[in-house]
């Protein structure tokens, strides 16, 4: 189910949440600030510790994952972990790093889309007062610096090569030169120290971003971005670049702006003809705000989709979006009853309150919702009200809330496909008369590669179930075992998307994707690979 996103705050419509834990937050103070040497610190150790015990407390009874991750068998190892991660808390020296252990804590269970992150301190940079509050922020004081000869450092790695990683880098927008230099601890190997900044929001001394090694040249990277946010990503080193910043001295003579623009694909969405009998359809996203962009494509060359027998759907790095974009498809694919898994509801206090804001807003403007979307979303909401707290609940009780009929378009052309819905609940059955669809294209190679997730897993699902589709390439990226995220501010002002619902069977793809029928390595030719499997050159 796909719902519209609202913000809550811990500190408003959350407080419920802390009363509980109100008389634990003010004995930890205590406790950290009275044993540790700096009161200061003792401050910013307190209040990590108590923003890591409220996520821990609200996971634990709110996230739909949490007991498909949590047994019996490996309770011991989770408490471990936790215990762990406290005690890393309690030893880090540097005072922001805390999201990265809040992150950390989350990487434990398998659901993609539950995440934390810092959205950082967003101002109106033009408003002087504005800057001068950021500048004595959170944000601005604890983001780490050094106290170097900057000016001495630079001229030491001006002649760095590309054998070394440590050097001058710029960033791809040139708004940031960095000294990476090698520092280690248990935390990082490296860190990047700002020498020049376009953006008055950065000084030269501050730590714009740390490296922790994991490969040869690979590495785990913390970046703090413009407005302070923290982002952990992978990162490679090619012995010019490290991720996206460039190294001084090394610089490609090509514009790297100009590479970009020459390399950009026509659109989202495109379609040609590769071969006399063989199509071709990108489909890089399935946003729901494309999906006009997307009907003009399939409408614009309907004649060539359905009069070539062969045809190669190319979806690999789409990140997902809406179902309603996938509608298009149904009619190219189908040979027989499709079966979609219906998510399962997770009740709690929380989330109940959760999903009764959110109506009351969506019943505040209904116009922009619609009467259809807010009745909908009041049955889920009184599915809470009588279903007793901690258990999952089917999120549909009728075949009346998913509709009897599907009416789907492709190009000009429109199908309709019948609904019924499983005597579980748990999933619905969509099938219709194959001699009202097209019978053209005879042979579908879907191409998919872990960059492909979400709705794009949706995808790959359908075309499991019919018999003129092959899917090619490799595992999908694993978001499919929960969902309907919601967002909620925590104490310390980070941001947890957390799901509230999970797919019982589709659980087992989590993470690990979703399997093609024929796997390929990265460096074999796919296209080519496909027209061999549509032209019956099967190995």
């Amino acid at each position: 189910m796909k719902t519209h996103r609202k913000e809550f705050s811990i500190t408003t419509s959350r407080k419920s949440i802390l009363a509980g834990k109100k008389q634990w937050i003010l004995s930890m103070l205590f406790f950290c600030i009275f044993s540790n040497s700096s009161f200061s610190q003792g401050l910013e150790k307190c209040a990590c510790l108590s923003e890591f015990q409220f996520l821990q407390g609200y996971i634990e009874t709110n996230f739909a994952a949490f007991n498909d991750n949590v047994n019996e068998a490996n309770r011991g190892d989770y408490e471990s972990f936790v215990q762990k991660i406290k005690s890393e808390i309690s030893d880090d020296s540097i005072d922001d790093h805390c999201l990265i252990y809040l992150q950390r804590y989350l990487n434990f269970f398998k659901d993609n889309h539950t995440q934390i992150n810092d959205p950082g301190y967003i101002f109106d940079e033009s408003d002087e007062a504005a800057f001068q509050e950021f500048l004595r922020s959170p944000h601005f004081q604890k983001r780490e610096r050094v106290d170097l000869d900057l000016a001495a450092l630079e001229k030491s790695l001006a002649t760095a090569t590309s054998n070394e990683i440590e050097g001058i880098y710029q960033s791809s927008d040139g708004s940031y030169k960095v000294a990476l230099v090698k520092n280690q601890n248990a935390f990082r190997d490296y860190y990047g120290i700002i020498l020049d900044s376009k953006s008055k929001l950065w000084q030269p001394g501050q730590v714009k971003f740390e490296l922790k090694q994991t490969g040869e040249n690979s590495f785990k990277g913390f970046y703090y971005y413009k407005y302070y946010g923290l982002n952990t990503e992978a990162v490679i080193y090619d012995g010019r670049k490290l991720g996206s910043w460039v190294k001084k001295g090394l610089e490609s003579t090509q514009n790297e702006a100009q590479t970009a623009i020459n390399n950009q694909a026509k659109g989202p969405f495109d379609f040609k003809k590769i071969k006399e009998d063989v199509g071709y359809l990108s489909i890089k996203t399935f946003e729901g705000y494309l999906k006009s962009m997307f009907d003009s494509v399939l409408l614009a060359h309907q004649e060539d989709i359905l009069s070539l027998p062969k045809l190669i759907i190319d979806v690999r790095g789409n990140g997902g979006g809406s179902d309603a974009l996938l509608s298009g498809l149904m009619p190219l694919m189908y040979t027989d009853t499709i079966y979609t898994e219906l998510p399962q509801l997770y009740v709690t206090e929380d989330n109940y309150r959760i999903y009764k804001e959110f109506l009351q807003e969506m019943q505040a403007d209904s116009l922009s919702y619609g009467l259809e979307t807010i009745t909908n979303f009041g049955k889920l909401v009184q599915k809470f009200e009588n279903s007793p707290s901690r258990v999952f609940v089917p999120m549909f009780d009728s075949i009346d809330d998913l509709g009897h009929e599907r009416r789907v378009n492709l190009g000009a052309k429109s199908y309709t496909f019948t609904n019924l819905l499983g005597e579980d609940k748990n999933y619905m059955k969509t099938f219709t008369d194959t001699e009202k669809l097209p019978g053209l294209p005879q042979k579908i190679v879907l191409l998919i590669d872990r960059g492909c997730a979400s709705t794009c897993e949706n995808l790959i699902l359908l075309a499991n179930q019919n018999s003129k589709v092959i899917t090619l390439g490799q595992n999908s990226g694993g978001y499919k075992g929960y969902g309907n995220v919601f967002p909620v501010i925590t104490p310390m002002g980070y941001r947890l998307n957390m799901s509230t619902t999970r797919y019982e069977d589709a659980r087992k793809y989590e993470f690990v994707g979703i399997p093609p029928q024929i796997y390929i390595e990265d460096n074999e030719d796919w296209i080519r690979r496909a027209m061999e499997l549509l032209d019956g050159k099967e190995d």
